[in-house]
């Protein structure tokens, strides 16, 4: 599975006028910004959720995620009992970079509509950068068949195979293939969650496919010789070595893949194929 450099900045304060420089960070999309977010925050009941999220969306278009957060979040305050609002400060704090966050966004979200596929699929993956493998294939295992897409699959599929369940990682990915038969990358998760699980024929043939495949890149090509590492197989690594690899990249991914096949735990097995991939 690029962020901005972040910038601290507090939204506490009113720009006097138009023409003061962005000297605090940024400008709310100038004058008209400001206006929105004074319109938005200064209504005599309460803040106007959807004008907020508007002016959020806007700062965060100029690049400004950081500056744009403390306006989700009031939003996501204004919204007492809307999974939506949560969902969507769960998504900034994701795009972020502040995955602690996000997860109590979602959580947020489900406490209040346990069956929401969005606020699902989001803590299942924020679960998976948190490291919670196996509490992330719970949710997304709930969300993937209700919104059958290939991105939900495979995230479900990652989810399981850095569980140590290989098998049900296949399942999700052919399930995210048929949905996307032209996407090398979930072809190529197929091949590698079928070779932890020893299954040889099935990951050589996937792997294959990628690699014969026009669109195929130089990490497809390493991915075929990481396949024949795992299966213990690294003669025939050798000899069917893709265009564009040089004799000492293959020697080095065997070594490795090698390496991470003699790892008897399933789940520290997919952990350091991650590093590869990384």
């Amino acid at each position: 599975m690029p962020t901005t450099k972040d910038r601290a900045m507090s939204i506490g304060f009113r720009l006097a006028s138009c023409a003061v420089p962005t000297l605090l960070g940024f400008l709310l999309a100038g004058c008209a910004g400001q206006a929105l977010l004074d319109a938005a925050v200064t209504t005599e009941t309460k803040p106007d959720r959807d004008g907020l999220m508007r002016v959020a969306s806007d700062v965060e278009a100029q690049g400004q995620i950081v500056a744009a957060l403390p306006i989700y979040e009031r939003a996501a305050a204004a919204s007492s009992g809307d999974a939506a609002a949560q969902v969507r400060l769960g998504d900034a704090y994701t795009r972020a970079g502040k995955t602690d966050q996000a997860i109590q966004a979602y959580r947020a979200a489900l406490a209040v509509a346990p069956d929401n596929p969005d606020a699902l699929i989001g803590l299942g993956s924020a679960l998976v950068k948190a490291g919670d493998a196996d509490g992330a294939v719970v949710h997304l295992a709930k969300a993937a068949p209700v919104v059958n897409t290939m991105t939900a699959y495979n995230r479900l599929g990652v989810a399981q195979m850095l569980a140590g369940q290989f098998a049900q990682a296949q399942l999700s990915f052919d399930a995210a293939s048929a949905l996307a038969p032209d996407d090398l990358d979930i072809r190529t998760n197929l091949a590698l969650a079928a070779a932890l699980d020893g299954q040889e024929a099935k990951a050589i043939e996937a792997a294959r496919i990628v690699v014969a495949s026009s669109g195929a890149e130089a990490r497809h090509r390493r991915n075929l010789v990481i396949v024949y590492g795992l299966l213990g197989r690294g003669n025939e690594g050798r000899a069917a070595v893709p265009k564009g690899l040089s004799a000492s990249e293959v020697k080095k991914l065997l070594a490795r893949a090698t390496a991470i096949r003699a790892i008897s735990d399933a789940k520290a097995r997919a952990k350091a194929l991650g590093t590869i991939m990384s």
